[in-house]
């Protein structure tokens, strides 16, 4: 049977979430998109939004976890790179206040004072001349605009913080990369890269006598659980990301590059309504899904591109952005449009032990439980494994531990750190890896937490080895009809 041609989407995204645009005295301040009153000619988006109120709540949430101290977040330092499709804000930074597109601006929380206060940069410049249309003007309009108690030049920074410290001997907050940053340069030299890094050296030579501490836990506590409005941005860059996911496997065939299946990915990602890629797509085929070679193509021009073959088996590893959250959603095609009795099998496995974590999975419930009942369900499908290839998958689950079932939470960055105990209102994409033979099998959702179980957001992406074949076929997937 023919493939069917990629259908383009053009459709408003699930869930009635749009923009929340600041009209604060300049246009194209605010979160990502197109400002009020500014003529991009693009489509508009839907009209709900992550309310103003919500950003202020943040912040004084955050004040009220660490009120001896002045936390103190940078905006991203830099304008994108020409090979980024877009401006992303500093994950943190636009946490907090909701302003996407601004280089460079200081938001000042101040425990002691219980004061919300943002600095702002001049203009930032673009091939020697400065850039109308980004900076707001630092006065009252715009604080209240933003919801903030004040709004400075960042000239002022530096005596602000200085009268702040020796008026209440304030501690310095300071938030952290969710892994180590490279510092790029050999032992005994300053960090040349690492944003969040570069930010607490420049305060620590600046004010050698405040006492530096790490934001990291309480911001990481407030971005844990979603509100319902984040759940509503991340439903709709699931289902994006999900169907997506679909027009890629309805054109993967056996002397298909892996960077034309990228690009499918990434046009459906537009067209459905997203920015673009959360992050580059995964499509790894064969040996590169392999997690020894796949973190490769971090480093590597080609991104490990690859002609795909026949047999082989590839690691779909997608996510759109879009309203300043990201997406992460994940399943294994065959090249050829049909798994191996033994690929089926072994992927069939790994379904059962994932649908078994599901099923555990509620408030208030710790992560080593949800691994643990997905071993269990595993463990209790070997007697009935035929093929060598699904009892080597088994060997390598149980072998494997807890590694195997991977946990991590999704929300502004598609990759976020997750706490050990699950919570109602957290995001959290499971995805476990198993290795079996030549092939490496990977599956992951999105899953909202709610106090009685979850809700997949990643709606309508089949799972058994069956219904991965036949939405290859274009007979099912999002949009046609429920998963198998």
């Amino acid at each position: 049977m023919p493939k069917p041609a990629l259908v383009t989407r053009r459709v408003a995204l699930a869930g009635g979430v749009g923009l929340l645009l600041w009209t604060i005295g300049c246009e194209g301040t605010g979160n990502p998109g197109p400002a009020s009153g500014e003529d991009s000619g693009a489509a508009p988006p839907a009209a709900a939004q992550i309310p103003a109120a919500e950003f202020a709540s943040r912040r004084e949430r955050l004040r009220a976890a660490l009120p001896d101290g002045i936390t103190l977040l940078h905006a991203r330092p830099a304008p994108k790179t020409e090979a980024e499709w877009g401006f992303v804000q500093d994950p943190s930074f636009y946490y907090f206040t909701g302003v996407g597109d601004l280089t460079g601006a200081i938001l000042a929380l101040d425990g002691p004072a219980s004061q919300a206060i943002l600095f702002l940069p001049p203009a930032p410049e673009s091939f020697g001349f400065p850039v109308p249309g980004l900076v707001p003007a630092a006065n009252d309009d715009t604080a209240r605009g933003l919801g903030m108690d004040a709004v400075h030049p960042w000239e002022h920074f530096g005596a602000w913080v200085d009268e702040r410290l020796a008026a209440e001997g304030a501690v310095v907050y300071v938030d952290e990369a969710r892994r180590p940053e490279p510092p790029g340069v050999p032992p005994g030299f300053s960090a040349t890269t690492g944003a969040l890094s570069l930010w607490a050296s420049a305060l620590e030579e600046r004010f050698p006598g405040a006492a530096f501490r790490s934001a990291k836990e309480a911001i990481h506590g407030l971005r844990w659980r979603k509100s319902p409005a984040e759940a509503a941005v991340l439903r709709a860059n699931a289902a994006n990301t999900a169907a997506a996911l679909a027009d890629v496997a309805r054109v993967i065939e056996p002397g298909m590059r892996q960077r034309q299946a990228e690009a499918v990915v990434v046009g459906s990602c537009i067209e459905g309504g997203g920015e673009g890629p959360s992050f580059w797509p995964w499509i790894m085929s064969g040996p590169n899904a392999r997690l020894d070679r796949l973190v490769q193509a971090f480093f590597r021009y080609s991104q490990l591109d690859r002609v795909m073959r026949e047999g082989e088996v590839i690691r779909v590893d997608i996510g759109c952005a879009g309203f300043g959250y990201g997406a992460d959603v994940g399943r294994t095609l065959p090249v050829s449009g049909t798994f191996t009795e033994g690929q089926a099998e072994a992927w069939n496995l790994v379904v059962a032990g994932y649908e078994a974590g599901l099923a555990a999975m509620s408030h208030g419930v710790p992560i080593l439980a949800v691994r643990e009942a997905s071993t269990a369900a595993v463990q209790a499908g070997v007697p009935s494994l035929r093929t060598d290839q699904g009892r080597l998958a088994a060997q390598t689950i149980l072998e494997g531990g807890e590694g195997i079932w991977h946990i991590h939470g999704v929300g502004i960055e598609s990759g976020e750190d997750a706490a050990m105990i699950l919570e109602e209102g957290a995001v959290v994409a499971y995805e476990p890896m198993v290795a079996a033979g030549e092939d490496t099998f990977y599956l992951e959702d999105m899953i909202l937490i709610t106090a009685q179980g979850v809700k997949v957001l990643s709606q309508g992406l089949p799972r058994s080895a069956a219904g991965i074949e036949a939405m290859m076929r274009g007979e099912l997937g999002p949009g046609l009809q429920d998963s198998r």
